[in-house]
């Protein structure tokens, strides 16, 4: 049994009202306060007595895909987990949510040290209280919302997911390009259904940001993220393929030489690297059956590293070729590790590595990390099959 209520303001009441009609299978109840920190703890509260076993919270700034309530519905294989309906876009995790769905999984195990704003969160509702005393505490001292679902689930031990399909989103009234849903043909989709199976966070996380693709390493011994460049990490995967890889991509690809314009903000050459080294890492092509999903995420990644370029200097048909670029080039190097394998990083040269962190993630930890005890892991989804590469819906 799921107990919900809708956190906000008093300036907004169609929006709570909308909210709340969204989640009446559910009989949220609407907490309203001036100060939007007192209006989260409050809500928070309100799990006491109900008598679920999960408590939802929604701000009053979200906005969330139909059918949510028979999402919730499907959490109770998740009995002991913090789990976010949202994802900050262009954030590590929403990296490693696009994974997940390459993967077909439906949950994803958030980033260490990445930050993971409130908007729309799913607790036992025996740890609500305790959540609502935590995040009134860490606010007042001046604590940032993104940080508190990340430090509350260390702190109780709890499985951090966040669901691949994104059924919430902020608002695009009050959005900011990079920060949720965006406005118009940029706004991020929300995608279908998704299976329930939970991806582990990616120990390898391909990354293209301001137009140059690199590579994140988590290093487990320090429990610190550790910055690779793209040739030196995939000089791994087979006989020194990659230097001739995204030449043979590009002309498999290209019909022709990319606008200039899209070259000076997203190069074509950096998208290809980007698919080569996000296949190496699943090591199998995504399955057809979930192209048509895929097929929205590919141009959310996209959009995610254009970054915040004005929406008349990004046309939506350069997002368009650009999935499917990023769609073909997933698949080669998905298949180029099948047939050659990947080389892991030994240990002294991947300390040597710059230490990396998400924007607002916590400081590297000092020494080794200390291994706590936590409740029974949830259930690992195997890779899907090795499928044909397919055309892009």
């Amino acid at each position: 049994m799921v107990s919900a209520a809708v956190a906000g303001g008093p300036a907004r009441p169609e929006a709570a009202a909308a909210l709340a009609g969204r989640l009446r299978g559910l009989d949220p109840v609407r907490v309203v306060h001036a100060d939007p920190a007192t209006a989260l703890v409050r809500a928070w509260r309100s799990a006491a007595g109900t008598g679920s076993t999960h408590h939802l919270v929604v701000r009053d700034d979200a906005e969330l895909a139909p059918a949510v309530t028979a999402r919730l519905a499907r959490t109770r294989s998740l009995p002991w987990a913090a789990l976010a309906l949202s994802v900050q876009r262009g954030s590590w995790n929403a990296g490693a949510a696009w994974l997940a769905a390459l993967r077909g999984c439906g949950w994803v195990t958030a980033v260490p040290q990445d930050c993971l704003p409130p908007l729309a969160v799913l607790l036992p509702s025996a740890l609500a209280p305790a959540f609502a005393e935590f995040a009134e505490t860490a606010l007042a001292a001046g604590g940032s919302p993104d940080r508190l679902l990340p430090q509350f689930a260390r702190q109780h031990r709890l499985e951090l997911l966040i669901h691949v399909a994104g059924p919430a989103t902020r608002r695009p009234a009050l959005a900011r390009w990079g920060t949720g849903a965006g406005t118009g043909s940029r706004r991020r989709p929300s995608g279908g259904p998704a299976p329930d199976r939970v991806s582990p966070f990616p120990e390898v996380l391909p990354r293209l940001r301001a137009g140059r693709t690199t590579v994140a390493l988590w290093d487990a011994g320090t429990a610190t993220w550790r910055r690779a460049p793209w040739t030196d990490h995939m000089a791994r995967t087979g006989r020194n393929w990659p230097a001739v890889a995204p030449a043979a991509a590009f002309m498999a690809i290209s019909d022709g030489p990319p606008p200039r314009a899209r070259e000076r903000i997203l190069p074509l050459a950096e998208v290809v690297r980007y698919g080569l080294a996000v296949g190496t890492v699943l090591g199998r092509a995504p399955a057809e059956t979930s192209a048509p999903m895929l097929r929205r995420r590919l141009g959310v990644a996209v959009l995610d590293a254009v970054g915040s370029v004005p929406e008349q200097g990004w046309p939506s048909a350069w997002t368009d070729e650009l999935a499917d670029v990023l769609w073909r080039a997933v698949g080669i190097g998905a298949r180029l590790r099948s047939n050659h394998g990947v080389g892991h990083w030994p240990l002294d040269e991947l300390r040597r590595l710059p230490a990396d962190a998400p924007p607002c993630g916590d400081p590297p930890a000092q020494g080794p990390a200390r291994a706590l005890p936590g409740p029974a892991p949830v259930h690992r989804a195997p890779d899907p099959g090795l499928a044909p590469s397919t055309p892009l819906p």
